[in-house]
């Protein structure tokens, strides 16, 4: 039977509805076209928005670092020199006794008052008065690493001129153990929150972070908790190394990196992290000078990690003469050629420009 007929139209055929309707819907050929399309498109969004995060997350630490760069800068205005790093490890190539020199005249001359008991100043580099070693698990061993520097010194002071460590509102406090800190009201210009390391009920951890407890003057037990400061959600902490006191050293010399301390701590307790300042070629070579020189020479470093949360930690040996021992800067991996790849590529700093330290190679 022809079911076909005329349309109402001249020269054109009439089709049944139901040939119409069966032909609205997709063929599984074309849904699974259409689907792969869309999951291509949901990636490229997802690794774009992903990418966009992490480069606003750079760029956030990148003004904090600069934030920090001028809160030393202040503190030198008002001290009238940047702080040392008190780092040591009771053994060459660290000169212990220069570095607690070092430690001992800059407190006279930013407190020039002050009559801090020298004990208390010998064990904020892991010292005693007469520049010995404390014993392991005594004191503040291997002295204040690179990313406690930066709340010590910059946490403020005591306003007692006398006291201004042990003084009231200085970096210690009256007590024994953590809960007693008063950290929330300390003269921190930065976010406490992410001072660390924090146990869950949000005092200082004892397990991971390091404290000193002493008798000041007036016969009271106190206590300096040594915390941390990290960029939002990083585990990671910022490190503080002062390169203005010693900016160049000789590779030749029999203690070549007498100044030259790895940055020891992170937040998680690790003190074995050898993270080192940046180093670069003297430009001033003359005769007898030392070839190699800090990056920022007579003023600080102040690093992160970066995103990927990895120091490179091999990266950073190759810039010091801890590990590589020669007189021969091309053996190094100083700044600004490098080749900054791998881990150390997204290192954030504070003497360049660039935000990572690998977009700061020529």
């Amino acid at each position: 039977m022809d079911t076909t007929r005329q349309s109402a139209i001249p020269g054109t055929l009439w089709v049944p509805q139901s040939a119409i309707l069966a032909r609205c819907g997709f063929t599984l050929v074309e849904l699974l076209v259409v689907i792969t399309i869309i999951g291509i498109l949901a990636s490229l969004i997802t690794a774009a928005a992903v990418g966009a995060l992490g480069k606003a997350a750079e760029t956030r630490t990148k003004a904090e670092i600069n934030q920090l760069d001028a809160a030393m800068v202040d503190y030198k205005n008002k001290t009238t020199a940047f702080p040392p790093n008190c780092q040591t490890d009771g053994s060459d190539p660290l000169d212990e006794v220069a570095i607690l020199n070092d430690l001992k005249r800059h407190i006279n001359q930013a407190f020039p008052l002050n009559r801090e008991n020298p004990a208390l100043i010998a064990a904020l580099a892991g010292l005693t008065a007469n520049g010995q070693q404390l014993p392991s698990g005594q004191g503040l061993q291997g002295g204040m690493s690179a990313g406690e520097a930066i709340v010590f010194w910059l946490g403020g002071f005591s306003s007692d001129p006398k006291y201004p460590i042990s003084g009231d509102g200085g970096p210690s406090y009256i007590g024994t153990t953590a809960a007693e800190d008063p950290i929330e009201s300390r003269n921190w210009a930065f976010d406490k929150t992410r001072l660390g390391p924090r146990t869950a009920d949000g005092y200082f951890d004892d397990s991971n972070g390091r404290f000193i407890q002493f008798t000041d003057a007036k016969g009271f037990q106190r206590r300096i908790n040594f915390w941390q400061y990290a960029p939002s959600k990083s585990e990671q902490p910022y490190f503080y190394f002062d390169t203005s006191r010693h900016p160049a050293f000789d590779t030749s010399s029999p203690v070549p990196a007498r100044f030259d301390p790895p940055a020891a701590s992170d937040l998680a307790g690790n003190m074995a992290l050898h993270v080192h300042a940046f180093k670069k070629v003297n430009e001033s070579i003359g005769t007898g000078a030392p070839p190699i020189q800090f990056a920022s020479p007579d003023k600080f470093q102040i690093i992160h990690c970066g995103r990927d949360e990895e120091w490179g930690v091999d990266e950073f040996e190759r810039m010091s003469v801890h590990d590589v021992a020669s007189n021969n800067p091309d053996d190094y991996l100083l700044f600004p050629d490098g080749p900054f790849t791998g881990d150390i590529a997204d290192t954030i700093v504070n003497f360049a420009e660039q935000t990572r330290i690998e977009d700061a190679q020529p």
